[in-house]
């Protein structure tokens, strides 16, 4: 007699770096389930390339482009088993709500992070990747010692350095002074920038000041953005989605933090040998904000982020040990 699929519904809606992070736990999951299932994973539409990356780690993706709604009846007919909710808010919620199934939530640490951000914690939270983890104990999940799989495999030949010039918030942009002085540093090195729409303008200019630079800036889909970070020697990222891919696809990333910090729980998980993280001086271990949107120094009204606090000898310097 054929045994019952379980099936199962990993939600996570955004954003890049969040849904990186959670492949670990999808891999654990498959590999915990004892005989047949089926793993679908329900997001925004513009982060599905992101799960699709995962590749046969997950059976079916769900997409949805505003509202859970859109989504609600297929779901119910899909008779799941189980919920894993891995993003804990109002929309998580109502699906919890309406396919009325045992679920699994993550704890977000908010209180934690919040007490941090004011200085009256000094302990850093735990990583989401453990939080994820510890979300499937009850399925028997163990994460596995490495990254698993995600998009397609990188060659073993790699060259040049990439920098992700792009960030959603001030806090955690790099200026374009120590971008300049980074590029000056490395002229026998080819160097390649990637990002969204919004660094176009920034993208081309550092172009035209550097020759030795490949502009692919908003010319690149998210899947071959990571192929290119695959393909690099090392990765220059700040606290973004790139920084976590570089991490997945195992090259060495140098990240630059500032208004956000790793002790918030979100740092790169298990990156590649060679790989540092970079924080501002002068302005205390403590994050300003838990997204970056603000700073506790001033710089979002002055715009003297604690990104310009970061010395461009230190990321330099991490950078020669990532590409040796």
């Amino acid at each position: 007699m054929s045994q019952q699929v379980v099936r199962i519904l990993i939600i996570r809606f955004s954003s890049i770096g969040d849904i990186v992070l959670t492949a670990p736990a999808v891999a654990a999951l498959r590999d915990a389930i004892d005989g047949p299932c089926e793993l679908h994973y329900l997001t925004k539409k513009p982060y599905a390339s992101v799960v699709e990356g995962m590749g046969g780690a997950l059976d079916r993706v769900h997409t949805i482009e505003r509202s859970t709604r859109e989504v609600t009846d297929d779901l119910e007919a899909l008779e799941f088993d189980y919920i894993i909710d891995l993003h804990n808010n109002l929309r998580s919620r109502r699906v919890k709500s309406a396919l009325k199934v045992l679920a699994f939530t993550v704890d977000k640490w908010n209180t934690a992070k919040w007490m941090l951000v004011r200085g009256w914690r000094k302990e850093a939270v735990p990583h989401i990747v453990s939080r994820y983890a510890e979300t499937l104990a009850a399925f028997g999940a163990e994460l596995a010692s490495a990254w698993p799989p995600i998009w397609a495999s990188t060659p073993e030949q790699r060259s040049g350095l990439c920098i992700a010039i792009g960030a959603t918030h001030g806090g955690k942009r790099m200026p374009q002074k120590l971008l300049h002085e980074i590029i000056v540093a490395f002229p026998l090195q080819p160097i390649t920038l990637i990002g969204g729409a919004t660094e176009t303008a920034e993208a081309e200019t550092i172009a035209r000041e550097h020759g030795h630079v490949i502009n692919q800036v908003n010319q690149c889909s998210l899947e071959e953005s990571a192929q290119i970070v695959g393909r690099s020697r090392a990765v220059l990222s700040g606290d973004t989605g790139m920084m976590h891919i570089a991490a997945a696809m195992r090259t060495p990333v140098v990240a630059v933090w500032g208004c956000t910090r790793p002790g918030l729980g979100m740092s790169a998980w298990r990156p590649a040998k060679g790989s540092a993280n970079i924080e501002p001086e002068g302005r205390g271990q403590r994050p300003c904000s838990k997204l970056g949107d603000r700073c506790r120094h001033g710089g979002h009204r002055s715009g003297d982020w604690c990104t310009h606090h970061v010395p461009s000898e230190r990321v330099i310097a991490a950078l020669r040990a990532a590409l040796d």
